[in-house]
């Protein structure tokens, strides 16, 4: 039903053209407005319509205009509301309950001017109320216009390019594989996720923090077991040891007496839900992010974590920082701790040892918790020396980090979701208790620019040695498993066709493209015979043919042909063939399909046919895209099978037919 939605959608966006103008005037417009501005959230708004134009169903110069125009509007109509009401806008509804709305614009104003208008509209915490703080500060209409009007047309592609961008990344994604265009959205989707939990949670902390701590600290005096932690962790003028070794015996046995509580209900680890995403996430594999995914997954690996653990302690011994060493020291102990005891207490198979017949134990994930408690605590560590306002800025990298590792192990197989989550919440919690006791104490200033520089550099180094040297070994043990299929020549031949695929096969099995050859030859014989034929191999993606994208008057021999996807896999090998006059040409895709013929162990190959056409986006892109439309001309390939046996059989589908080539 979602999908049809967005369909329909899309259309009615197409079709509409003189409606959608409409509607992104008065996004602009309202977005820009003192009030309204503060709750629209133009940048998601523009963002999105920059990608219905990377799509092409918006034109640029078009929304360009009436983008910039709203703006301008907006901005104007903004301007003299402050003119006309000047100091009484102060007892309006948000800036009763929010002032310091008001208060930061009215700053950022003195300090830049005029020029504040025009910069006042990129900078987020002041973009919808300095054209009213202008009005009321009797700025004149003529700067105010001026401003207005260039910062307008900055403003648009400002926000409308990296949509743009984003949305063409979509579709030349959705042209190799649309499980590809899934992944994309869900990894923008969580990392969006992430930035906004960790620079929510850091300013909520950040605000409340001392507060609640005080009360916390107020509550547990006198009481028996708490008030000794509290004030150990708490209290400046005591040590922390006690309360911290007090804490790690109790989280760790309240986890014990709950992975005991679990085995003795019969909960069964993994679970359902584990078992859905792991098979959700290995119907998204894809070459090229599988290599990405391997990269940040050993991020995470001991061989990484362990020598940067390493140099950040020797850093802080040597710079005599003892203190936030044997707190580096404890984050690392109990992560060690964990892993030991839950081998021993609650094994648990992951999903690549169930596929190995290997035992193993993975619940909590050790890898997880442990490049939790190290990239976290070392955010701790920096963020401590950082200004109040910034140190969300170590947070979030320290975020990017872990959740990328979390990830990459997930979208692998390596872990169940139950393992990563738990591995997560186990060393988030470990990490928050250390940093509210370390920055509860007096400590000397670290010097943060070195250490994170020397923390930087030995993860990037281990990571890129660590990944030159496993990353074949590991690639492999993380690949899904195939299953050698082995048929007799007739059989093939007769029947045996119909059980090899006949459309590319995309995310949760959509077909995409019928597979109209099967070929059964060595790879060497049929590369062969179709360069005789006049078939050449493809342009493929790089550096040069990604930059001849931007190029409006490329030719279509010169564009790069795009990889695609069949099952997960990328096609063994792909050639062209250019018509005369070379406006268009044919693309010819070969998959393996791991069966072979009994006779002379021939493999057996599944082909696609498509012609491409060269096509022209906002005259700003220039593509090499499929004409669903185009018919296969009966001679192209016969030279390449001539003196073999040939067979044109029905397929499946209606009006698909499939031609087999065997000696």
């Amino acid at each position: 039903m979602q999908s049809e939605f967005v369909s329909n959608l899309l259309e009615w966006v197409t079709a509409h053209p003189g409606w959608m103008s409409v509607v992104i005037f008065t996004t602009a417009m309202t977005e820009s407005l003192t009030i309204l501005g503060v709750i629209v959230p133009g940048a998601l708004i523009m963002f999105s319509l920059g990608a219905l134009i990377g799509l092409g169903h918006v034109e640029f110069w078009s929304a360009f205009w009436w983008s910039a125009l709203g703006a301008m509007v907006g901005d104007a109509a903004s301007f003299w509301i402050g003119r006309v009401f000047h100091q009484s806008i102060r007892r309006v509804w948000p800036f009763t309950k929010h002032p310091e709305m008001i208060a930061r614009s009215e700053e950022f104003f003195r300090k830049h001017g005029g020029k504040g208008v025009l910069f006042g509209r990129f900078f987020g915490p002041v973009r919808g109320t300095i054209p009213t703080v202008a009005g009321m500060m009797d700025m004149s209409w003529r700067h105010f216009m001026i401003a207005n009007v260039v910062s307008a047309l900055l403003w648009a592609p400002a926000y409308l390019i990296p949509g743009m961008m984003f949305g063409a990344s979509l579709d030349i994604a959705s042209q190799v594989a649309g499980r590809l265009v899934v992944l994309i959205l869900i990894v923008a989707a969580l990392l969006w996720l992430t930035t906004w939990l960790v620079t929510h949670a850091a300013r909520l902390f950040q605000a409340h923090a001392t507060e609640w701590l005080r009360r916390f600290s107020v509550w547990s005096q006198g009481r028996r077991f708490i008030g000794p932690i509290s004030a150990s962790l708490l209290d400046p003028s005591q040590g922390e040891l006690r309360g911290l070794m007090t804490l790690a015996v109790l989280l760790l046995g309240g986890l014990v007496l709950l992975s005991l509580s679990l085995s003795a209900a019969g909960q069964q680890l993994p679970s359902g839900l584990d078992q859905s995403l792991y098979h959700f996430f290995q119907e998204l594999r894809t070459p090229w992010v599988d290599t990405l995914m391997v990269f940040s997954a050993e991020l995470g690996d001991y061989p990484v974590t362990l020598p940067v653990s390493l140099v950040v302690f020797g850093w802080l011994i040597w710079k005599r920082h003892h203190s936030a060493a044997w707190h580096w020291l404890a984050a690392l102990c109990f992560g060690m701790a964990t892993n030991l005891l839950f081998r021993w207490l609650l094994p648990v198979s992951s999903p690549v040892e169930i596929a190995q017949g290997m035992q193993g134990n993975s619940f909590p994930s050790s890898h997880a918790t442990f490049s939790t408690l190290v990239f976290g605590f070392l955010a701790v560590l920096i963020a401590r020396e950082l200004p109040l306002a910034r140190r969300w800025i170590a947070y979030l990298a320290a975020a990017f980090l872990i959740v990328s590792i979390a990830f990459a192990r997930l979208y692998l197989g390596i872990h169940w979701l139950t393992d990563t989550l738990a591995g997560l919440c186990l060393g988030l919690l470990w990490v928050t208790v250390l940093g509210v006791a370390y920055n509860r104490h007096p400590k000397a200033a670290i010097q943060w620019h070195r250490l994170l520089i020397y923390g930087a550099i030995t993860l990037l180094l281990t990571d890129l040695l660590h990944f030159w040297s496993s990353y074949d070994s590991d690639l492999q043990r993380y690949q899904p498993q195939t299953t050698q299929q082995v048929l007799e020549r007739e059989q093939w031949w007769t029947a045996g066709w119909q059980e090899l695929p006949q459309q590319r096969l995309d995310f949760q099995g959509h077909h995409r493209q019928d597979l109209v050859l099967q070929w059964a030859a060595h790879r060497q014989e049929l590369e062969a015979r179709l360069y005789a034929a006049g078939w050449q191999a493809a342009p493929g993606l790089s550096l040069r043919g990604i930059l001849l994208w931007l190029n409006p008057q490329v030719e279509l021999r010169d564009l790069p042909v795009l990889p695609q996807i069949h099952d997960g896999r990328e096609a063994a090998f792909t050639l062209v063939y250019y018509d005369n006059p070379p406006d268009t040409r044919w693309v010819l895709r070969f998959w393996d399909t791991d069966t072979h013929l009994r006779e002379n162990d021939l493999p057996i190959w599944v082909g696609s046919l498509s012609r491409q056409k060269r096509e022209s986006r906002m005259r700003l892109f220039t593509f090499a895209i499929d004409d669903p439309q185009s018919h296969i001309p009966t001679d192209l390939l016969a030279p390449a099978w001539r003196d073999l046996q040939v067979r044109a059989v029905n397929g499946t589908q209606p009006q698909e037919r499939i031609t087999l080539i065997a000696d």
